[in-house]
């Protein structure tokens, strides 16, 4: 049985931008009639996974499917947003994030696909902290132990897990879901397999166990955006209980009631009843291209840490990944149970550029109270930047 929320959340796409700024609300009477919404691709993304995958999760999302690729003209803001979020916890492997195919990353781990030899993964991965760590099935894998981490590669496919990413990794489990050799959540699962049959693939589909307009009545939840050369496409599904009467208004209701950000910017609004399915599609076509806010437009690095005891210091290396403008690289030690409070400092002080192989020593000797640093990216002066990294040290407290 699948797990919900019992209060509301306020979902925004980017939960890793602190301070999520949307379209502007909806009207007081958003109008509703059928849209031309393109159809979907096939759910291939869910048989990386198995069904032993525990479902009883208060994350907000335990499955997003992206397709990187570039876009055509600009798309709403959400979308880039998202997308920002998934560059950014892509640790940089040889590939560029627009290079793959697809991303599909689960509480167990992040499958990249695409056209590219395993020997390009091989040989950036001998530049970084990461060491051959034997074989599984027809992947080749590695490890490292600073944060833990592992690799599986083959031609086309990188499996990976991370201590700070996924709160149950197992790297495994998910290369047996992808050979077809177990059991897959959506074959024991008939909500999961109703809802990812409904919603099928798109350039970014994110399923949760706390669906965005009504929490505490929906089973299960969907947000997605199709795009194509004319507009984008928002698309909100949630499956509810054979005891909730009127998916449609449910929907409805909520969209009006909490002034659903997702779809502000759209003329009509369609909303569809399938049984217990109930969708909201929209159409917001493609405005003149614009400037990208540079916090949507993360770099992909990969990181080395070490933390000193003694000295109660740590430290960071760019392992791998572009150079950068050093003035775009600030750290904030956070408190234990901060809440909205970042103090920017410079990673690099006194530097113009970053690249690989370079290191920094942040010194937590004076804060006591800090339990992690936080590596954040953008102008100094935005009121919180993205926050690229985090490194929680063993203070032996």
């Amino acid at each position: 049985m699948l797990h919900r929320g019992a209060t509301a959340v306020a979902i925004c796409l980017s939960t890793a931008l602190s301070g999520c700024t949307g379209l502007p609300p909806l009207g007081d009477k958003p109008q509703y009639g059928r849209v031309d919404i393109p159809d979907p691709g096939p759910p291939e993304y869910r048989r990386w996974l198995p069904a032993e995958w525990d479902s009883d999760t208060d994350e907000v999302w335990f499955l997003t499917y992206v397709e990187p690729g570039s876009f055509h003209g600009p798309v709403p803001e959400d979308l880039v947003s998202s997308r920002a979020t998934q560059r950014r916890d892509l640790e940089y492997l040889g590939i560029g994030y627009e290079n793959y195919d697809s991303l599909t990353r689960t509480t167990l781990a992040t499958v990249r696909e695409g056209t590219f030899s395993a020997d390009t993964v091989r040989s950036a991965l001998a530049e970084t902290g990461y060491e051959s760590d034997g074989s599984y099935r027809d992947y080749d894998l590695y490890a490292r132990s600073d944060i833990p981490r592992r690799v599986a590669v083959r031609d086309g496919v990188v499996v990976s897990t991370s201590a700070s990413l996924h709160s149950t990794p197992d790297l495994e489990a998910t290369i047996d879901a992808g050979h077809g050799d177990t059991e897959r959540y959506h074959e024991v699962d008939t909500t999961f397999e109703a809802v990812t049959d409904a919603v099928g693939a798109s350039r970014l589909v994110s399923i949760g166990d706390h669906p965005t307009l009504n929490p505490t009545v929906a089973e299960l939840g969907v947000v997605a955006f199709r795009v194509d050369y004319e507009a984008a496409y928002p698309f909100v599904l949630e499956r509810y209980p054979e005891t909730v009467d009127q998916p449609g208004e449910q929907m409805k209701d909520a969209i009006q009631d909490q002034h659903f950000t997702g779809m502000a910017a759209a003329d009509t609004i369609d909303i569809r009843v399938d049984g217990q399915l109930a969708t909201a599609g929209a159409r917001i076509p493609l405005q003149p291209d614009e400037p990208r806010d540079l916090i949507h437009d993360p770099p992909q690095i990969t990181w080395g840490v070490a933390f000193d005891a003694e000295s109660e210091t740590a430290t960071l290396r760019h392992e791998l990944g572009p150079e950068l403008d050093a003035d775009r690289l600030w750290y904030d030690l956070v408190p234990i149970d901060a809440i909205n409070r970042v103090e920017n400092r410079s990673l690099w002080p006194g530097r113009d550029t970053v690249g690989p192989g370079d290191e920094t020593t942040v010194d937590m000797s004076d804060h006591p109270d800090a339990d992690r640093v936080d590596v954040r990216w953008g102008p100094k002066d935005h009121p919180y930047g993205l926050r690229l990294f985090s490194y929680v040290p063993d203070r032996g407290e």
